[in-house]
């Protein structure tokens, strides 16, 4: 039976669980009965915002009569973004969703790995992929499909291949000019390079230069002597028990100093498998809908994958993730959403982790973590 509310007064206050739905119709312009559908689609849509619910205001279809449709629909986007502002998705952004969605609800059913993304996603533009990779891991994840959800944040869902922060560039450059006397380490780590005057006799730093984020996983890097009369060697190559730092030094026999050019390149090493090493995480933080935790050898990063906000995160780690293919268990201490093992460590992903957390709620919730291998 549809329902259809009378008022035979002047159009008051509506209340409706603690939502505010006063003055969203303006009884001057609209009869009492569509100023009522109005606001009974703004309650309906301010609820489900706050209950994280897809905006779609026909799930309340036994609510209004079709001649007041409209009513009903303004109403409820009108509450709906009170709460939860959106931007409507385009027809090209929903379709490719929907196709995501498919993907990896099909693999979910499969007992898939997130692998098919990876190829899949190269059919669309960088903007466009972003609606497919949601639609994939909401599919892969059997949550309920969302349309218009905001996507300003890139880092969700993760791009391929993974480029999370400590991951590092496979490939890379570096260059450095000066003047030396004697002996000078050349030191790389990370996205930086330092120079260290180790037999302390002076010297002159013209140029460094770094392309590219040396790895934190074993990596090959060579020197190469570009103008200099003495000799340059690598004599120390990044591993996990030196914090991944590269030492390329520079050593000038001669008397006095002598200008110096050199070029260093790095590329990870390839099919290199590590021996089992257990380990575990504890992780803490607030999440509001979505956070990934990547764990990379022994760097354990959070995104904020929904970009609804994330806070009071820190962890402890004990031991590192081998380079090899293993398995990862998750199990939730604290919280009220769900914790689930997105990515287990494989050679196509270079064998990162990624552990889920999702809060289905309206607002943040804490949430502690329990993570081993």
């Amino acid at each position: 039976m549809k329902k259809i509310v009378i008022f035979t007064c002047l159009l008051l206050v509506i209340t409706f669980g603690g939502i505010n739905a006063s003055a969203q119709c303006d009884p001057a312009t609209a009869s009492p009965i569509k100023c009522s559908y109005y606001n009974e689609g703004y309650q309906d849509g301010a609820s489900d915002a706050q209950n994280n619910r897809s905006n779609d205001y026909r799930r309340y279809r036994d609510k209004y009569e079709k001649k007041y449709e409209s009513f009903f629909s303004q109403g409820y986007s009108a509450g709906f973004d009170s709460v939860r502002p959106t931007t409507r998705w385009t027809n090209s952004q929903r379709s490719a969703y929907d196709s995501g969605y498919k993907l990896g609800e099909n693999e979910r059913r499969r007992g898939g790995q997130n692998r098919s993304a990876e190829t899949s996603v190269s059919q669309y533009d960088q903007n466009i992929g972003l609606y497919f990779q949601q639609g994939y891991y909401d599919g892969f994840n059997n949550r309920q499909k969302q349309y218009d959800v905001p996507l300003g944040n890139t880092n969700y869902p993760p791009t391929y291949p993974p480029t999370y922060p400590g991951g590092g560039s496979a490939t890379g450059t570096a260059t450095w000019s000066g003047r030396v006397d004697d002996r000078v380490n050349i030191i790389l780590r990370g996205g930086s390079i330092s120079s260290e005057d180790v037999s302390r006799t002076g010297l002159q730093v013209n140029n460094q230069n770094i392309n590219g984020v040396l790895p934190r996983r074993a990596s090959v890097v060579t020197a190469r002597k570009r103008d200099g009369r003495g000799d340059v060697t690598v004599i120390q190559q990044p591993n996990r028990f030196n914090d991944f730092t590269a030492i390329v030094q520079i050593v000038d026999y001669k008397g006095g100093s002598g200008n110096y050019k050199v070029d260093i390149a790095w590329a990870a090493a390839a099919n290199v498998e590590e021996p089992y090493r257990s380990g575990s995480v504890y992780w803490r933080g607030r999440v509001d809908q979505t956070a990934n935790i990547v764990i990379i050898g022994s760097d354990v990063q959070t995104q904020d994958a929904a970009g609804t906000g994330l806070s009071n995160v820190n962890f402890t780690i004990n031991g590192y993730l081998a380079r090899r293919p293993g398995s990862v268990n998750a199990q939730k201490r604290k919280g009220r959403g769900t914790v689930t093992i997105l990515q287990q460590p494989t050679w196509d992903n270079d064998f990162t982790a990624i552990v889920q957390v999702f809060d289905p709620n309206g607002g943040a919730d804490n949430y502690e973590v329990d993570i081993s291998w």
